[in-house]
């Protein structure tokens, strides 16, 4: 009977504490934090490491709470903008979907965002697009457009060999344009241009052509001729010289621009592909300083014009030309302003462009701008012609 006794004190104390263990369960047991959007300091706010914004660099490795949930949902990317390097880690936030668990790292994956510009001339890596979740992979994000050029300054040859007509502006119009060097970013080479004082109306008698060849065009981006006249480059070599400045523009893609008497050169079928180039040999002209009036052909825009806050109308004096051909007869050829003046009423091209096609192995087509303005030095020094000129120096350098 005693022995029953304490065998049932002994049963009961046992089964009061094994209640009393299932009623306190294990210390242990799993948090269940919510981090939906980050719901907690502790748990951390999900994705609340660094991940989604634009910026300069590749995504790195966002951290977020210590402990909790990674959040979830939330939009997830922001374009980048492009520049020298890829997209800047960003913010993560309520965005990224995150590995939370018991570490609740967000992270940046950067995804390529949108293209960047290639500056003036380098390569441009697009901004990267961080996105939320992962383990702060890092982004590449290369993607920008190619830029032409360089950004050093455009170097232009200037040549001015009148060979029929001698304009003074082919040497009095030099002052003006290495006037716009620093601030345009230009460099203008006088090295085989005629610069002494000169007459308007005698023609030159001897030049240095040497530099038109495969090696000595190579260093110009633009070859700039200023007011020439008749077979100005050809000398002894002239098969050389001509297939150089046609291999300048056609197999490297450089730039051409003409002025005024530009078209009176290589007149009367001397060199086909030249006029084909430039887009007509000139006619005939009003006399000099006769008003007359320029104005955009058929409501044009192009980057020259825009650049240049040319005019429209645009009212001055000049020696205007006619053409023997119609230049927008060509394929590529583009006209930009055309003219009428008190003396020769009929509208007629007076400023325009030709792009080239790319030719096989050609990094890209050559550029061509002429403008029929510039029979006096005083042309070069009205502010609309200078920065006409000045542009498209710069539009066929593929500078705009």
């Amino acid at each position: 009977m005693e022995t029953s006794l304490k065998v049932g004190l002994l049963a009961t104390v046992l089964a009061t504490s094994a209640g009393w263990l299932a009623c306190t369960g294990d210390p242990q047991v799993i948090r269940q934090v919510s981090g939906a959007a980050g719901t907690s300091a502790t748990g951390g706010q999900a994705g609340q490491g660094t991940g989604d914004t634009t910026g300069s660099g590749g995504g790195t490795t966002g951290s977020a709470g210590a402990v909790g949930v990674a959040g979830s949902g939330g939009t997830d990317v922001v374009t980048g903008t492009g520049g020298a390097s890829g997209g800047d880690t960003g913010q993560g936030g309520s965005s990224p979907a995150g590995d939370g668990g018991t570490t609740g790292q967000a992270g940046a994956m950067g995804d390529a965002g949108t293209t960047g510009r290639g500056g003036a001339g380098g390569t441009g890596t697009a901004g990267t697009t961080g996105r939320g979740g992962g383990g702060g992979t890092a982004g590449t994000g290369t993607g920008g457009t190619a830029g032409t050029g360089t950004t050093g300054p455009i170097q232009v040859l200037i040549w001015n060999n009148a060979l029929a007509y001698g304009h003074a502006a082919r040497v009095g119009a030099i002052q003006y344009l290495k006037a716009r060097e620093t601030t345009d970013n230009i460099k203008f080479d006088t090295t085989y241009a005629h610069t002494g004082n000169v007459s308007e109306g005698p023609s030159d008698t001897t030049f240095d052509a040497s530099v038109f060849t495969d090696a000595g065009l190579d260093k110009y981006d633009v070859v700039l001729f200023l007011d020439t006249t008749g077979t100005t480059i050809d000398d002894s070599q002239k098969t050389a010289r001509r297939q150089a400045l046609q291999d300048f523009i056609e197999k490297k893609g450089r730039g051409f621009v003409g002025t005024h008497s530009a078209t009176d050169t290589y007149q009367g079928g001397a060199w086909a592909w030249y006029v084909n180039f430039v887009g007509s040999n000139f006619d005939s002209h009003s006399n000099a300083g006769t008003p007359g009036t320029a104005t955009y052909y058929q409501s044009m825009t192009h980057p020259i014009l825009t650049a240049a806050a040319t005019p429209n109308p645009w009212n001055r004096s000049e020696e205007w030309y006619t053409f023997k051909s119609k230049p927008e007869s060509i394929s590529g050829i583009k006209l930009l302003l055309t003219c009428h003046d008190n003396s020769i009423t009929t509208e007629r091209p007076t400023a325009w462009v030709h792009e080239m096609p790319v030719m096989t192995g050609a990094p890209r087509g050559g550029r061509m701008f002429y403008t029929a303005f510039g029979h006096a030095t005083s042309a070069f020094m009205e502010k609309p012609v200078i920065d006409l000129i000045i542009a498209g120096i710069k539009w066929a350098a593929y500078r705009l």
